[in-house]
């Protein structure tokens, strides 16, 4: 995986620019080239009924003048002057904009502070980046835990897709490049699906089914490492729910970066469904790589 271009979705709403603060390391570490955006939008047309058109031109220059301001000061005080470039733009739907801008410019990383609540009915802008984007998206995390730190991939090893299989791949070359760029040793998860009523009717054995799943697949996750030497505390075969177990394996190897793969169902199956990828990062508190096929 290179890491030269990275887009930077900065919100207005973080206090502590999480978002660029991170993007800051990722450049001094890789020398990468920034490219920071900031949204504002407003509904003027309420104001029509007070307002010419030429006066709602004007307020809505004023304030993207503002934020433009305060985008420049918040980039001047992270350092990233010899960085980045930068934009305020005027737009509501942030992922639509974010999708159609990368669809023309070479991006190979986008950079959010990751807002990890999803209503019912309401859709945040991070579900729409990880289902619709073609490029990798990393959500800083809002708190994290603060211990020794690791990268943690999660890994499909039982799928027969070709795409997935590829996505694996992936996965395994993002922690690699993160991995010697940090310094931070690198924990490999596979979660084996267990149907819970199975085991508990005794018609499955969990220890025994582990144990043939680590025969079986600890042999694809040496092939994907290549010259990669790891040892067999960094390979974690559990079996259960990918939702709760892959939050739980972080936490227990003090994970700073979990990077996952998402095939990324969208519409009424997304709702319906739900995405592994989405469902456990309200329980991780560390950063959150997506990777798509």
């Amino acid at each position: 995986m290179k890491i030269e271009n990275i887009l930077v979705i900065s919100d207005r709403q973080d206090k502590q620019q999480k978002a660029l603060a991170h993007s800051q390391l990722m450049a001094e570490r890789y020398g990468a080239k920034l490219h920071v955006v900031a949204f504002n939008y407003e509904h003027l047309a309420s104001l029509s009924h007070s307002l010419n058109k030429t006066q709602i031109l004007e307020a809505k220059d004023n304030i993207l003048q503002t934020h433009q301001q305060w985008l420049s000061e918040k980039i001047k005080d992270q350092g990233l002057q010899d960085y980045a470039t930068n934009e305020v733009v005027w737009e509501k739907d942030i992922a639509t904009w974010v999708s159609q801008h990368c669809a023309t410019k070479s991006y190979d990383l986008i950079i959010k502070t990751g807002n990890r609540s999803e209503g019912t009915f309401y859709v945040p802008t991070d579900w729409h980046l990880m289902r619709n984007g073609v490029v990798p998206v990393m959500l800083v995390a809002d708190k994290k835990w603060h211990k020794k730190r690791t990268i943690m991939v999660s890994l499909d090893l039982a799928t027969k897709v070709r795409t997935k299989q590829s996505l694996n791949k992936k996965l395994v070359d993002a922690a690699i490049t993160l991995g010697a760029a940090t310094g931070m040793p690198i924990h490999y998860c596979f979660c084996l699906p267990l149907s819970p009523v199975l085991k508990d009717l005794g018609l499955v054995n969990k220890r025994a089914a582990i144990e043939k799943a680590s025969i079986k697949y600890l042999p694809l996750i040496h092939k994907m490492l290549g010259e990669q030497t790891v040892t067999a505390e960094q390979i974690h075969i559990k079996a259960g729910e990918a939702s709760k177990v892959i939050p739980s394996v972080a936490s227990k190897v003090f994970a700073d970066l979990v990077i996952i793969g998402s095939v990324g169902r969208k519409g009424i199956k997304a709702k319906l469904m739900g995405n592994t990828a989405e469902s456990i990062l309200a329980l991780l508190k560390t950063d959150v790589m997506v990777i798509q096929p």
